[in-house]
């Protein structure tokens, strides 16, 4: 929603919005675009309305919502973020969409930096910060759009997925997994939304598969359309790597199209996982033409993006870092990346079940598995629970349990007062802190720096 406000402003239109409440690093951005933001949702807001002015609705807006029932009520005009982007910005463009249940905000915003290298001017539009661009859209006048794209449902009046509206030319799936269970039963019906988003890829287009993942290469075999197809792998697939080396600056690897080297890169971004990312956009660049000389500056100067294992300070020794990690596999494969880059340092990750599918018991288990790779864990409450039956939230006293037998220190938290009393006692110099969390974390990211 930031992003569509802060491209329609850059367009000339007068934009304000609400919400329930504002996250960093997205409240700074839309005040630096002078963008008013209300809080929490009240009709009165919407007041000021004119016969004309058009709302927006984001797809957590569901019916009940004071503002929605004001609308819907005088009859003002509404449309999804999904329908706006398709009329105002992809049409007339060559849409790049990328798509997969991880790595999609990084993988955007990689993709449009090599593009914005190469001169090419992309309008972009990413559900994170791109630190290169200092902000998760931008307004270009090249052929291209690059497109996070996401599987969720579109809004309360179409529950479509978001993805499906975008026309991708070109379209990466980079893994699938069952995420969303709140809109999404089993994993077959995530895997259905992404068979028909590949579906839509023209026959001049270009389709970008992780050879490694599984279920992304059963639909790539099963699909009925037809296009050019490229896989990536770390190991298998059109475009390759090897040699990876990781030092405390740098992730370096040589990569290898149909085995001919495109010589060595070097990268910021720690992980196999963004190696992966870095792998599917180096796949797209040279698809469209950039040169190997210019992907490789390309990535060696991007910063990531914010929320994504981003060191946000250091205080008397300890590093902080913020990730936006929620689902059990981006929870593992962060704190892998972590330990390696950071191996001779304690690492403590402190989770907030916030998201619609952590919070939920589904994934304890696997959660249980992935904070094995950290030395300590602090679980906190999951957030807003109210509307789920007790027995569907997530136990986070029951994680912490199976931790501890495992011999992984853990403690549950409900109270952030007794969570940052708890990292004062225990936190040293020389401990990496991993703050995992989807949302605002009752203020912690502020708050810990008093405790440290």
């Amino acid at each position: 929603m930031a992003s569509l406000a802060g491209l329609l402003k850059k367009r000339g239109y007068e934009v304000s919005g609400s919400d329930q409440e504002m996250y960093e690093p997205t409240k700074t951005m839309l005040k630096k675009l002078k963008i008013p933001v209300y809080t929490p949702y009240k009709a009165f807001h919407l007041k000021h309305l004119k016969k004309n002015d058009l709302v927006i609705v984001g797809n957590a807006i569901g019916r009940g919502n004071p503002e929605l029932e004001h609308i819907i009520s005088i009859g003002q005009p509404y449309r999804s973020v999904s329908d706006i982007l398709l009329s105002e910005f992809i049409d007339g463009k060559k849409p790049i969409v990328i798509a997969g249940t991880h790595g999609k905000t990084t993988t955007t915003a990689l993709v449009a930096w090599i593009l914005e290298c190469a001169g090419l001017d992309p309008t972009i539009f990413v559900g994170g910060i791109a630190r290169n661009f200092d902000s998760s859209f931008k307004l270009g006048k090249g052929q291209h759009i690059v497109l996070e794209g996401d599987e969720y449902d579109t809004a309360f009046f179409d529950k479509t997925p978001k993805f499906w509206h975008y026309r991708p030319l070109i379209g990466l799936v980079n893994n699938i997994e069952l995420d969303h269970i709140d809109i999404f039963k089993d994993l077959d019906a995530v895997r259905f939304t992404f068979t028909r988003f590949i579906n839509l890829i023209p026959e001049n287009g270009l389709l970008v598969a992780n050879n490694e993942d599984k279920n992304v290469m059963d639909l790539v075999k099963n699909a009925k359309a037809k296009f050019h197809l490229k896989h990536f792998g770390l190991k298998h697939g059109d475009y390759t790597i090897k040699n990876i080396r990781v030092n405390p600056e740098y992730t370096s690897f040589k990569a290898f199209h149909m085995k001919q080297s495109l010589g060595e890169f070097k990268s910021s971004l720690i992980g196999k996982y963004n190696i992966s990312n870095i792998l599917g956009a180096i796949t797209i660049a040279s698809f469209i033409g950039v040169s190997p000389e210019t992907i490789k500056m390309a990535i060696s100067s991007f910063k990531g993006t914010k929320r994504r294992a981003e060191i946000i300070g250091e205080k008397n020794g300890i590093i902080v870092i913020d990730d936006y990690a929620h689902h059990p596999t981006a929870v593992r494969e962060t704190l892998v990346g972590l330990k390696k880059k950071f191996h001779k340092n304690r690492l403590i990750a402190i989770f907030e079940p916030g998201s619609a599918s952590s919070k939920r018991r589904v994934f304890e288990k696997d959660y249980i598995k992935s904070f094995q790779f950290a030395d300590v864990v602090c679980i906190y409450k999951p957030f807003k629970v109210g509307a789920l039956s007790k027995d569907l939230v997530f136990h986070g006293k029951y994680v912490v349990s199976e931790l501890r037998k495992s011999g992984v220190p853990a403690k549950y938290f409900e109270d952030i007062n007794k969570l940052l009393f708890h990292l004062k006692q225990n936190v040293r110099p020389g401990d990496v802190i991993v703050i995992m969390s989807c949302r605002g974390f009752d203020g912690l990211h502020k708050l810990i720096w008093d405790v440290l």
